[in-house]
């Protein structure tokens, strides 16, 4: 990522374990969150945040169906998915498609995708620095529900240090620390 696209959806999926599956045990999606950032014109960014819980039951439809609703046509979508020198074989023999870890993205051509592969350290550290919570190592599954939204906000954190221009960057990571102090400030709903 060069340049910032126009529109950029982060995507955090939590996955319960599969009780079939030994090879990739990932199982349904349970929470998903998104941070979107649209870039409006030249000096202005729009900033949005979702948060949403499914049941492990329920229609695996339904994560794809809430993504497809924040995608625009020329959307850049971004996941992070964790490695770890452990698991790298295993990584490199069930290496997935990026549409399986950004939900909802499969059929739509137009749509560039990226899943940044990072180490759950790098990640938390990224996260951590810029007031954000993310556990460095494997969180249990409530935890990793409370904190799919700042993943998904550290996961655009990593694509923007991909951004060439240093005022494009600064400018957007303004903008972002801006729209999160509007965030913390909002009161909680009842």
């Amino acid at each position: 990522m060069l340049e910032h696209p126009n529109h950029v959806l982060a995507i955090s999926t939590v996955r319960t374990a599969s009780a079939t599956e030994l090879e990739y045990p990932a199982g349904p999606i349970v929470c998903l969150a998104t941070f979107s950032v649209e870039r409006t014109n030249d000096d202005e960014a729009r900033f949005a945040s979702t948060h949403v819980t499914f049941e492990p039951g329920a229609d695996w439809r339904f994560p794809g169906a809430h993504i497809r609703c924040l995608l625009h046509r020329h959307t850049f979508a971004i996941g992070c998915r964790s490695f770890s020198h452990n698991n790298r074989e295993a990584y490199r023999r069930n290496r997935c498609p990026s549409y399986e870890e950004l939900p909802g993205t499969a059929h739509l051509p137009s749509i560039q995708r990226h899943v940044i592969r990072a180490r759950e350290k790098t990640l938390a550290r990224l996260a951590r620095d810029h007031g954000l919570t993310v556990s460095d190592r494997p969180p249990h599954l409530l935890q990793a529900q409370r904190e799919a939204a700042d993943r998904a906000q550290a996961a655009w954190l990593m694509a923007l240090g991909f951004v060439r221009n240093q005022e494009e960057r600064a400018y957007l990571y303004a903008a972002w620390e801006a729209w999160r102090a509007l965030e913390r400030a909002r009161p909680l709903p009842f």
